[in-house]
């Protein structure tokens, strides 16, 4: 008789230890429902509104809304572009390309598909002033596919370091000599008491994705993608 007391007594606490887990369990999913809810309320981005363009090389095609930004505001959005994947432009004040770096990766191994279509001169083939995802991917940047290696590759170009190539192929970019503001220490030092123009905008790509129905392998469906664009153009003084 004691023992199915015992037994009754422990399959009772038992039972009320699940109920006590599942209760926390619950508390935490709904902790982190509302972080993130209050985290994506405060991203000002999420309530934008995004123009469709038809050239994301043309300035001129973007919405009215613009507003006038400084790095507290530009940084944050650079940290989001590879996990977020759209693309920022940099343009200087009269709209020309404003040259952010010179890639070190050789063009005659670049995918076919990238064009730069920033610079209207083939001299300015290397030089870049963008940061996206797809395109330094098509030209095999060496911080491409690896997340660390962004943000390892944005910390350099912030605060003009030098970003070894995790290869060590020797392709290493030095942000204080490379870029457009030669013997400066960055991006930071060069535009920290400077205002930019933001500008949003979207454009629609085919994306071709490889597809296999488990029958049939090797097929390819061409998917209209949209992506964003954030344009920052430096204020004249």
């Amino acid at each position: 008789m004691e023992n199915a007391v015992d037994a009754l007594k422990i399959a009772f606490a038992v039972f009320i230890f699940v109920i006590a887990l599942s209760v926390t369990m619950y508390m935490f999913t709904m902790a982190k429902t509302t972080s993130d809810l209050v985290l994506q309320a405060s991203d000002v981005t999420e309530y934008m509104e995004y123009t469709e363009l038809e050239d994301i090389a043309d300035s001129s095609a973007m919405i009215n809304n613009d507003r006038i930004v400084g790095l507290e505001t530009i940084i944050p959005t650079l940290y989001k572009y590879y996990k977020e994947n759209y693309t920022v432009i940099f343009r200087n004040n009269d709209g020309t390309p404003m040259t952010l770096y010179t890639t070190q990766t050789n063009p005659e191994l670049w995918s076919t598909s990238y064009t730069n279509k920033y610079y209207a001169s083939s001299i300015d083939l290397k030089k870049v002033c963008s940061f996206d995802v797809d395109e330094e991917t098509s030209r095999h940047e060496p911080w491409t596919g690896n997340m660390n290696y962004y943000k390892q590759n944005l910390d350099k170009f912030l605060s003009g370091g030098t970003f070894v190539a995790p290869s060590l192929n020797g392709m290493n970019y030095d942000y204080s000599k490379i870029n457009g503001w030669s013997g400066t220490k960055g991006f930071i030092e060069q535009y920290k008491d400077k205002k930019f123009r933001e500008s949003l905008g979207e454009y629609t790509y085919n994306k071709i994705e490889d597809t296999d129905d488990g029958t049939t392998s090797g097929l390819t469906n061409v998917k209209a993608k949209k992506k964003r664009v954030i344009i920052y153009t430096l204020m004249s003084t």
